[in-house]
């Protein structure tokens, strides 16, 4: 079996750097495969429909209107809430993904529902194609990635630094939002946002996305391939999940800002 100590040096994987301490730990155990991966990302997958369904369930327990569409987003907020706290305590904690994955998988499931159908009310179809496109994005970067393409180490630093400003300006932009909606900055946000340049920013955000579901694809390889335990199967199709929702997003976004600018 490989040697673990060598096994975060000869990758520079963020997300695989992290498991290093805990396959020290866990040396002997029933290695992580191909197939045991494939089964934890379609029960995530079925975690997420099933929240999707909790959705659909809800809207039309309620039957549509104000006092639907208030309990509806009181609901979302709370998804929102459950996901990121999930989300933070997988990535602190690997071991805790089959749990934490599952909040997070349930969550999301909601909240993206919630927000696609948004959405639908302003641009008819945009659901769909968005969902195309990000099958289609995913399949061709899976076979991008079968012929050896990589991405480099220098290139994940940037992407991840990229990702941390987005999540820091998207945080600053909504306080903006609540605490001065009808300020000159933040209207002036708002315009360059919808025009041109905010199609432009939502290119890059769509080619972060993908580069990042690259480097998932590389988390699943060298969890088998370095023969990590079993039970870290979870962590690479918990990130699996989050790229391709990720992904959806940014495309949804870009979707929508076209659409705005062809009005």
């Amino acid at each position: 079996m490989n040697d673990y100590n060598n096994f975060s040096e000869s990758y520079s994987n963020p997300r695989v750097k992290k498991l290093r301490s805990f396959a020290q730990s866990t040396y002997g155990m029933e290695a992580a495969s191909y197939k045991g991966i494939a089964m934890k990302t379609l029960y995530f997958v079925a975690v997420f429909a099933a929240g999707m369904g909790a959705y659909f369930y809800i809207h039309n327990f309620f039957g549509g209107g104000a006092q639907a569409f208030s309990t509806e987003y009181a609901i979302f907020v709370g998804a929102i809430i459950a996901t990121a706290i999930a989300g933070l305590v997988a990535s602190f904690a690997p071991k805790t993904t089959a749990v934490t994955g599952s909040i997070y998988s349930a969550g999301m499931g909601y909240a993206l529902t919630f927000m696609s159908m948004i959405y639908a009310m302003q641009w008819k179809g945009i659901i769909v194609e968005a969902v195309t496109l990000t099958l289609l994005t995913v399949a061709v970067l899976a076979v991008i990635y079968s012929k050896g393409v990589r991405v480099g180490s220098r290139m994940k630093t940037a992407l991840i630094t990229c990702l941390w400003v987005s999540i820091i300006g998207g945080l600053l932009f909504m306080l903006l939002a609540w605490l001065a909606p009808h300020s000159a900055i933040y209207t002036s946000i708002v315009a360059i946002n919808n025009g041109p340049i905010g199609i432009l920013f939502a290119v890059i955000g769509v080619l972060i996305a993908a580069a990042l579901l690259m480097c998932d694809f590389e988390t699943i390889q060298m969890t088998v391939e370095q023969g990590l335990p079993a039970q870290y199967e979870w962590y690479a199709s918990y990130g699996l999940i989050v790229g391709v929702i990720y992904l959806y997003l940014k495309i949804l976004n870009l979707l929508a800002k076209i659409a705005n600018n062809r009005k």
